[in-house]
This record gives structure tokens, C-alpha cells and sequence, in this order.
């Protein structure tokens, strides 16, 4: 059982302690995980963590939790070719094991909050979310993952949040053919399912069609009862899409374990 994508209190949207996530995921009987704290200089006004003093702090912690493999990560905001230098800047001399490639703002807006959904339809809203990730993919040059490609459906204002496939096909292909073309993978993040059905197996299975290996998996906690939930059921819905691997990374090199 990996977990994927973790924030802790070095992050400037969690409050959790690291030594509290890191219990949680023993607690969860998770055998890996990585902490994927913010790295953002895309406007949304959090700063970027403390990555060398969260590293600093885990190397402390690390033989308080001898059966849990602990990897060093970031999750990066897109948003251009500036943003992503600097965010390279900042992170290349970390050594990191893990860097998530996510969207949260478009077109300066957040796509958490109420302003995002105000004035446009369902379909328009998730089109617009796709699109701009279709955008930021190839301003990034270093990276693991897509995370989060459905971010805005969290805490998008309708009965029925899923994204579908059939809602966006030439959106999800080029952003599914510019990670394959680019040795990328795709996230499968568990968070915007909150208590509802999951959903993607018609996404996944059109990235795994067009050429897609790997996923890797994540419940994006930022507090300790988040983490590694639904884990299960993202590899569940791996599997039935029909790919072959779940990676876990050390040094940026992806691990392939068999689904």
C-alpha cells in the first residue's frame, strides 16, 4: 500500500505536524509513502515550503518508523515556463525522490473557491480546468506526475461532481499523450471523490489505450484522517482500466510494481 501525495504542516494549507502524518500512515498499515508539500510560485499566494528543513526534521523522525519507507517529494503548481524555473530553482539542489506536476489556479483564479464556478456551466468549468492543464504540461520540465486532473470537481457546486471522459476527449488526449510522449504518469488522487462513488475508469482506460504504464496513487491528506484513504480503491480502479503498474520513485526514477 503506497500513498503518494502528503502535505504536512511545512506546507502553508496543512497544520498537521509531520510526526503525526508519519503515524498516521503506520497507523493505515501503509508500506510507502512520499510527503508532496507545496512548491507553488503560481500566484496563489502560499509560499513554498521549507523543503530542507521538512527533510531535515524526517531524517530526525525516520527510525521512529523502521517498517514505513519515507520518500522526499513536492508537489509544484503550474502555471508557465517562469513559474516552473523558479520552482526548479528552488527545488534542484533538494535531491528529491518525487515531484507531483498539479494545476490549482487558472487564469489567476483558484479553482477551490466559489469564484472559479461563478458564471459558467458544469461542462464549461471542468473544460476550462482541462484545458489550462493541456497548457502548463509542456512549460514543465521536471517532473513525475499529472496530479489531481480533476482538482476542481472537490469542491465543485453540483449534485454530481464526476468528470467524464466524453465531457472533454481532445482535452484528455493531449494531455494523456503529452505525458506518454514526455515518460510521464498519471496520478490517481482519491480526494475529490470525498464520500461519493469513485469515478475515471473511463478516463483511465483511454490513457491506458493510448499508450499510458503507470499511475501512481494518493489521497492528497493534509490532515492525519485523510491519509491513505480510498488507496484501495485507486488501485482497484487501476487495475480494472487495465494498467499495468503502480510506480513508487527514489532519485526522480520511477519503481514499477505489478498490478
Amino acid at each position: 500500500m503506497f500513498d503518494y501525495h502528503m502535505h504536512c504542516a511545512y506546507s502553508a494549507d496543512s497544520h498537521t505536524p509531520l510526526q503525526d502524518q508519519l503515524a498516521a500512515a503506520q497507523a493505515a498499515g501503509l508500506r510507502e509513502i512520499c510527503l508532496t508539500d507545496h512548491v507553488d510560485f503560481d500566484d496563489c499566494g502560499m509560499p513554498p515550503a521549507d523543503i530542507a528543513a521538512r527533510d531535515k526534521e524526517l531524517e530526525s523522525l525516520r527510525a521512529s518508523f523502521p517498517g514505513l519507507t519515507i520518500r522526499r517529494g513536492a508537489e509544484v503548481g503550474m502555471r508557465d515556463e517562469k513559474s516552473a524555473a523558479a520552482a526548479w530553482e528552488y527545488l534542484k539542489d533538494r535531491d528529491l525522490d518525487f515531484i507531483i506536476a498539479s494545476v490549482h489556479m487558472v487564469d489567476g483564479i483558484d479553482a477551490y473557491y466559489p469564484e472559479f464556478f461563478e458564471g459558467h456551466t458544469q461542462a464549461e468549468n471542468y473544460r476550462r480546468y482541462l484545458a489550462w492543464i493541456l497548457q502548463c504540461l509542456p512549460t514543465m520540465g521536471h517532473y513525475c506526475v499529472l496530479g489531481h486532473y480533476d482538482f476542481c470537481c472537490k469542491p465543485a457546486p453540483y449534485e454530481n461532481r464526476a468528470m467524464t471522459y466524453s465531457l472533454a476527449p481532445d482535452l484528455f488526449d493531449g494531455i494523456f499523450r503529452e505525458l506518454i510522449h514526455s515518460g510521464k504518469g498519471m496520478e490517481i488522487n482519491t480526494s475529490a471523490w470525498r464520500d461519493d462513488p469513485c469515478w475515471g475508469l473511463d478516463i483511465y482506460s483511454r490513457y491506458r489505450e493510448l499508450g499510458g504504464e503507470f499511475v501512481t496513487v494518493g489521497a492528497d491528506a493534509h490532515r492525519p484522517f485523510q491519509v491513505g484513504r480510498r488507496i484501495g480503491e485507486a488501485l482497484d480502479l487501476a487495475r480494472a482500466a487495465g494498467i499495468p503498474y503502480v510506480a513508487t520513485f527514489q532519485a526522480m526514477q520511477p519503481i514499477f510494481h505489478k498490478l
